[in-house]
């Protein structure tokens, strides 16, 4: 177990501890957006991502991918947008999400194969398949 008495300024590593599930997300919501990126000079969409034990559940991947989508990818007032990812092709019916370095357009009625991944469950994340976030 490590030492988690003392914070080394150096390490890369950090414990916070918090005990209520809402000082938990804000915190959550702090680090992504803030924190990690200031100090490691990463994109908080595309170089951070949040590893949860389960889906379920207020601090689950599910609620987390929604909070974290409406902190890091706000809808924005006059363009449009849908309820899944990407930008919007309205005559096409299509949107095309870029995955790393290629973008795949997918119908409308597609979507349902498309997940949010700003957090993923340990278990996802330790799977065969890649998991790459739509941006």
């Amino acid at each position: 177990m490590p030492d988690m008495r003392v914070a080394d300024p150096n390490s890369d590593f950090h414990f916070v501890e918090r005990d209520e599930p809402e000082k938990i997300v804000a915190t959550l919501v702090n680090l992504v957006e803030e924190r990690i990126p200031e100090r490691f000079g990463l994109d908080p969409i595309r170089d951070v991502q949040v590893l949860c034990p389960m889906n379920r559940g207020s601090l689950g991947a599910r609620e987390l991918n929604a909070t974290l989508q409406r902190v890091l990818n706000p809808v924005r007032p006059g363009e449009p947008s849908v309820e899944r990812f990407g930008w919007v092709d309205l005559v096409e019916q299509q949107v095309a999400i870029r995955f790393d370095d290629r973008i795949v357009k997918y119908d409308f009625g597609e979507l349902d194969e498309v997940f949010l991944a700003y957090a993923v469950t340990i278990h996802k994340s330790q799977g065969s398949e890649r998991s790459s976030r739509p941006t």
